[in-house]
């Protein structure tokens, strides 16, 4: 016969309450995390962002980049857009474009491109969900030499955390603290082609959560456009190259 002790038996029911609610508490804990701003200053992480986009790259042979501050001054522009006026889109609320609000800053670009996101808590997050998508993953890895990432936070917006990653390559522009140069990959100029697409944490195919939706929007090359609704986190890819 088997005899367990009393402070036996409370170890292991406890040991089995434990078990049982670890799954609860880490999305309890995750929830948590997601309500509270991650980044306080673009020191925080934009050296994080470059290391991994760098990382990315540096794993299909391709040349580092480097930041650039024009860039970043874009980039900051329009996730404070972003967070601020509650939206995911690359067009900001005031209707400027991507290549506007880069020209604006003073980039002389002869290629660019756009990623935005929203939801995402961290550098690891948003990039592995940009890295799971083509059109995010083929920015990343695009012909461009400068990058320029901004994170902003709302703690009463629908994502609270808001994301943008803008690239550059241009001749006369130079990286932050040496020289750079650069081109883009994909549309003409005066046909802008953008894409669209949504992640979150692999549910992407569940609409309905308590946390709420993100809509993502895109325009194409040809003059149409798409809308798709996608689940707590949405990301979106944009690029623009002038015709050589």
């Amino acid at each position: 016969m088997l005899v367990v002790l009393p402070s036996v038996l409370a170890a292991l029911l406890a040991a089995s309450t434990s078990a049982s609610t670890a799954t609860s508490v880490d999305l309890n804990q995750r929830q948590v995390s997601r309500n509270l701003q991650t980044y306080w200053q673009p020191a925080d992480y934009v050296g994080p962002m470059l290391e991994r986009v760098n990382q990315e790259r540096a794993a299909v042979g391709l040349a580092a980049l480097c930041t650039n501050s024009k860039l970043q001054a874009s980039a900051e522009r329009h996730s404070n857009d972003q967070a601020v006026n509650d939206f995911m889109a690359h067009d900001g609320s005031d209707g400027s474009t991507m290549s506007e609000r880069i020209t604006e800053a003073g980039y002389d670009w002869s290629g660019i491109a756009e990623n935005v996101a929203a939801g995402q808590v961290d550098v690891t997050e948003v990039m592995d969900a940009w890295m799971n998508s083509e059109g995010h993953r083929h920015n990343i890895l695009g012909d461009y030499t400068m990058l320029g990432t901004a994170y902003a936070f709302n703690a009463d917006g629908t994502y609270r955390h808001y994301w943008t990653q803008d690239f550059g390559k241009g001749d006369n522009e130079q990286c932050d603290g040496s020289s750079g140069s650069g081109t883009s990959t994909s549309t003409n100029a005066n046909n802008g082609d953008s894409s669209s697409f949504g992640s979150s944490d692999g549910v992407v195919s569940q609409p309905n959560r308590g946390e709420g939706q993100v809509r993502s929007d895109a325009a194409a090359s040809a003059g149409t456009s798409t809308l798709g609704r996608v689940l707590v986190i949405g990301i979106a890819a944009s690029l623009l190259m002038l015709p050589r």
